[in-house]
């Protein structure tokens, strides 16, 4: 009797299951770090010794920040600057301002900050809030 040979067929399938378990690892570490990471800008206001502290309710406090090269920054409250135009500032402030009358209106320049673009900022306030617009700086460190 005669064996038959059966030749052995070539398995050509692709076992994508430990790409997938890399996948999810990795995107469980890109979630856990994009959380723990705070994005914030370098501003060092100046300093003077007539500071004088603002009381602010909640969510009652815009500010524009102004980096060393002149680019603009908006935060509200407690939220993260958000780089943007000084197209989307006037709308987003004035938007803010007529939900709220209220809300106080600041700009916190670099101290090394152009001083022209520091003036703008206070302009864009300005023209929204039709109020003083106060600078913040930092106390004296003695």
């Amino acid at each position: 009797m005669r064996r038959q040979r059966r030749e052995a067929k070539l398995n050509a399938n692709m076992n994508i299951v430990p790409y997938v378990d890399v996948m999810f690892v990795l995107l469980t570490i890109f979630m856990v770090t994009a959380t723990t990471i705070s994005v914030g800008i370098d501003v060092d206001p100046p300093q003077t010794d007539s500071s004088q502290a603002v009381a602010v309710e909640g969510d009652q406090m815009m500010v524009i920040s102004v980096d060393s090269e002149g680019n603009f920054y908006f935060n509200l409250a407690d939220e993260p600057d958000q780089a943007l135009s000084e197209g989307e500032i006037l709308d987003l402030a004035h938007l803010l301002f007529t939900e709220n009358p209220n809300i106080k209106a600041l700009v916190k320049g670099d101290k090394t900050a152009p001083y022209g673009r520091i003036i703008d900022a206070m302009s864009l306030l300005q023209r929204v809030t039709h109020q003083n617009v106060q600078l913040m700086t930092t106390p004296f460190e003695e």
